[in-house]
């Protein structure tokens, strides 16, 4: 199998489709005068123009991720809205109370915990409500891949509920779970909506579940997504590593076969 990238491509170590590739022995191109079997749209930013060279290939080949070309946290929530019925910001002026501020763009730091009200919003930034997912004093956030309509696996992380900022808080080793132990039938269903919607073919989601509504709140979709223990930012047990990576892996194989 060989793929496609434009306008990039996956050269860093931490994206998990670089490990994919590698363990199953598929080989990549940057050049569209060789001969390959799909496309992909790669470029590590929240906001891209699809390149006409894919929008050409799509004509005769399949291109993972050629819609996705919007993954704000704005987009996110509109689409949440219109998937599970509920929005996650707010309006800090006039909220009363604590309450997220986040840059708008995808994998950005600087994330917090604020008091509202507030006077101005920041351009550049949203506001959402202040999720309660913790469970024994640890928020519980999952880290959900999709893989061209299938949800393989879930990783379980733990960390120390945000008093103040979002970034580098205590974060316990993951812990890979399997998707029924998590999300009922109709929540899969929402989910592999969402991503249809926002045209996530491969990525990875973060979610977190409210412990008092039981909701479930999407706060990031990610379309060139990493960790996974991969360069061991999370402390990955070698085990767990392996079973989530294999289990990424035989998914998205299987799932790009029947696709070509």
């Amino acid at each position: 199998m060989k793929i496609f990238f434009a306008p990039d491509y996956p050269n860093k170590e931490f994206y998990s489709l670089t490990h994919i590739i590698n363990l199953l022995g598929y080989e990549v191109t940057l050049d569209s005068q060789e001969q390959f079997d799909c496309a992909f749209l790669w470029q590590d930013s929240t906001r891209l123009r699809c390149p006409d060279i894919l929008l050409k290939i799509n004509n005769t080949k399949p291109v993972i991720n050629i819609g996705c070309t919007d993954i704000s946290k704005i987009t996110v929530d509109k689409i949440c809205l219109r998937v599970f019925g509920y929005s996650n910001f707010l309006d800090p002026t006039t909220h009363t109370g604590v309450c997220v501020e986040k840059p708008d763009n995808n994998g950005v730091k600087g994330g917090k915990v604020i008091s509202c009200p507030i006077s101005q919003t920041k351009t550049d930034c949203i506001y959402q409500h202040l999720i309660d997912s913790t469970i024994d004093g640890y928020q519980q956030e999952y880290r959900v891949p999709i893989i061209l309509g299938e949800l393989p696996i879930v990783s379980l992380v733990k960390q120390l509920p945000a008093t103040d900022s979002l970034d580098f808080r205590t974060q316990l080793p993951p812990i890979p779970m399997e998707v029924a132990q998590v999300f009922s039938k109709s929540e899969q269903l929402q989910i592999i909506d969402f991503c249809q919607q926002i045209k996530l073919d491969f990525g990875e989601l973060d979610i977190v579940r409210c412990r008092h509504s039981q909701r479930l709140y999407i706060l990031d979709a990610n379309k060139t997504s990493g960790g996974y223990g991969m360069l061991n930012y999370f402390h990955w047990q070698r085990a767990e590593k392996a079973r989530v990576l294999n289990a990424l892996a035989n998914t998205f194989d299987h799932q790009l076969t029947k696709l070509i």
